[in-house]
């Protein structure tokens, strides 16, 4: 005879999910407080009128950067908890609207970075070739942080059609009139990660961190779908910029922290 389960049976068993969840939330709870919302020298990155950078709030802040070029308006990331906003109000400052903004740039599609993506469906949205699958939501990130996220709480993305893509995989330069922009792919904080150089300042993404305890480093492994790859992506970075004999000047994460792109700098992007 098949016993009956007990009410304490039932228990058991939801308790093993209960300790992944809990467990998932400490983790997102401990990363969020590693990853500060406090911006670092954001002032190093270009300033008003031509240009502006602002932070959205949430967990961690998250930068949101804006430029007017010949070109129209152009977007370096797109934030997280109230993007939209926090977007409208940076081109505002340029004097400029949504309808304005021609070009949008993302380093990476991590939920924390695209939060504005409906705003700016009008224009053609740079990403890194194999970025648009996770942008899409047809695959998973295996980074440790967005892998329980993705699992704890979901978040929109864009249907297919619903907004103009353009996918780069080469180092590619964009010419909007007077000023450049150049994309370099760094693949391994995610598998399309791009920076972009503009203004002769370099927008990492999150393939660089900044730290209160350390300063600058490479892609913070918890995050990261391939750390040591991230790093190798980085080492190449700097060759290949030295090699086209482009001047950069400031360095600015993913989250509002900004360096001069000394020698210390570099080298400690590195490690």
């Amino acid at each position: 005879m098949t016993p009956l389960a007990s009410a304490g049976d039932g228990k058991r068993r939801a308790d093993p999910r209960r300790r992944r969840i809990v467990r998932g939330i400490l983790v997102m709870l401990v990363a969020a407080i590693g990853n500060a919302g406090c911006t670092h020298d954001i002032h190093l990155a270009p300033a008003p009128p031509l240009a502006a950078a602002t932070t959205t709030t949430g967990p961690w802040a998250s930068m949101i950067f804006a430029a007017r070029t010949d070109s129209g308006v152009v977007v370096i990331d797109l934030g997280w908890t109230g993007a939209d906003k926090a977007l409208r109000s940076l081109l505002t400052q340029l004097g400029a609207t949504t309808a304005d903004v021609r070009w949008t740039f993302l380093t990476h599609a991590h939920r924390d970075h695209i939060g504005a993506w409906r705003t700016v469906q009008a224009s053609t949205l740079v990403l890194g070739r194999d970025e648009i699958p996770f942008f899409t939501g047809s695959a998973r990130y295996t980074g440790l942080v967005p892998r329980i996220g993705d699992r704890l709480v979901s978040y929109p993305h864009p249907g297919k059609g619903e907004l103009r893509l353009l996918p780069i995989a080469t180092d590619t330069a964009f010419v909007l009139g007077r000023d450049t922009l150049r994309a370099f792919p760094v693949p391994g904080h995610t598998a399309g990660s791009t920076v972009y150089l503009f203004r002769e300042t370099l927008f990492a993404g999150d393939a660089v961190n900044w730290r209160v305890t350390s300063g600058f480093r490479g892609a913070r492994s918890e995050y990261s779908d391939d750390p040591k790859r991230s790093r190798a992506s980085l080492a190449s970075l700097l060759r290949r910029i030295d090699s086209a004999g482009v001047r950069w000047r400031v360095l600015c994460t993913a989250h509002g922290k900004c360096g001069l792109a000394d020698s210390t700098l570099r080298a400690r992007i590195l490690r």
